[in-house]
């Protein structure tokens, strides 16, 4: 089903639009193992051949410095890119981390400080049946390690990786808070973006993080540009295992917007988490 939903969508996408020449594609990871039945975890090779592309492709850019371009200017005259990974898995260290180190990639880490901690919460709606036995973090260790490296920022993503939907004004501030004493105690420093939780959010959610942080992004598939980004909700591309290379130049340039639309809608309707 969801390989016509994006044959659909591409045909759309590649008839009535294409990338806007001001737009940045924010792409967002997970795992690249591939070992385990989930959307989010990438074969790592895939995930390599993704990266080679990007790497011919240019264009390639830190994930603050497209921050900058979509909300203070001047915005970008030729497509960009951004590589971001969310919850500091493992194998970010073990696998991604070369492969971006030699195509000279720079990437963000959005990093929820308890699953550091407690390896056993793992930051997922849905967990598979041997996740506990297949999804380790990384060490606080192999964290500052990769946060000494130029190429790689270190990003905010909570404590506890709630959906902060879900919380008063002050549970978010204490999320905040609880992460922020986390990495200046382990890291030295507090990063200064944040990614919201499974991409939930909503005004009051961001008008109570905005004290704690310089920008946040979402999850809503759109490529962003200065007209659909503002400083607290940059919008991020999920890239997805059944995207494999066959559908990626497609997803990264915007081409599938529909099948993100479409799955939503089809997740509201049976009541089901649209989030990550």
């Amino acid at each position: 089903m969801r390989d016509l939903i994006k044959r659909a969508a591409a045909l759309h996408g590649r008839v009535f639009g294409g990338p806007p020449s001001d737009g940045v594609s924010v792409l967002m990871y997970h795992r690249v193992v591939g070992d385990l039945a989930l959307e989010l975890d990438l074969p790592f090779e895939t995930f390599r051949e993704q990266m080679a592309w990007l790497s011919e492709r240019g264009g390639v850019v830190p994930y603050a410095e497209a921050v900058s371009l979509l909300v203070v200017g001047p915005p970008p005259t030729t497509m960009k890119y951004a590589i971001t990974f969310d919850d500091a898995y493992e194998d970010f260290y073990t696998r991604a981390l070369p492969v971006l180190r030699e195509f000279r990639l720079p990437a963000t880490l959005f990093v929820p400080t308890r699953f550091m901690d407690e390896p056993g919460h793992i930051p997922l709606s849905r967990k598979p049946a041997d996740a506990e036995q297949k999804i380790r973090p990384m060490s606080w260790d192999q964290l500052r390690e990769v946060a000494a490296d130029p190429l790689i920022t270190i990003g905010a993503h909570t404590h506890n990786h709630p959906e902060l939907v879900s919380l008063s004004d002050a549970q978010i501030a204490d999320e905040m808070r609880i992460a922020a004493e986390r990495f200046q105690k382990e890291l030295g420093f507090v990063p200064e973006h944040f990614a919201y939780p499974r991409g939930i959010w909503d005004a009051r959610v961001r008008d109570a993080i905005t004290p704690h942080c310089a920008s946040a992004c979402t999850t809503n598939g759109q490529i962003a540009t200065p007209r659909n980004s503002t400083r607290y909700a940059i919008p991020r591309v999920p890239i997805r295992r059944s995207d494999g290379m066959r559908w990626f130049e497609d997803r990264v340039q915007g081409r599938l917007n529909g099948e993100e639309q479409v799955v939503r809608m089809a997740k509201r309707a049976l009541g089901r988490n649209v989030g990550y």
